[in-house]
């Protein structure tokens, strides 16, 4: 089995680079997250639907790092935007407009106008306020 992050003779690694050498160019402290598990992960998603027409859109609210969620576009993922800076981020992760979902409570006037003239492929009315 495939474990991201194993105990080297050199100490804790991920992807089989050494923890320690990434603190030390990085700097602490830091998040690592491997690749291989986010693709490994999203893989088995897709897979798991592969009889059904499906998209799997990923919530920018969990992590919206732009190195995970270009890593997220680059194996087909879409964007679950959650608020005008989400938007934002999927679009600076090269996101195309159509592939991004707008959702959440409380959406301003001035994000639903943004999200329009960007072109979002949905916007999700999570109230009649935000229809009006």
């Amino acid at each position: 089995m495939y474990l991201p992050f194993q105990q080297t003779d050199h100490g804790l690694a991920c992807d089989g680079v050494s923890v320690r050498a990434i603190a030390d160019a990085a700097g602490t402290p830091l998040y690592v997250y491997s690749a291989d598990a986010i693709r490994t992960a999203y893989g088995a998603i897709d897979a798991a639907f592969s009889s059904y027409p499906h998209a799997i859109h990923y919530a920018l609210k969990a992590n919206s790092t732009l190195a995970i969620v270009r890593l997220l576009k680059s194996v087909g993922s879409r964007a679950d935007a959650n608020s005008g800076g989400e938007v934002q981020v999927a679009l600076r992760a090269g996101f195309e407009p159509r592939d991004i979902v707008f959702t959440g409570v409380g959406k301003t006037h001035d994000e639903l106008q943004y999200a329009i003239a960007q072109g979002v492929g949905t916007i999700n009315a999570e109230s009649a306020g935000e229809l009006d």
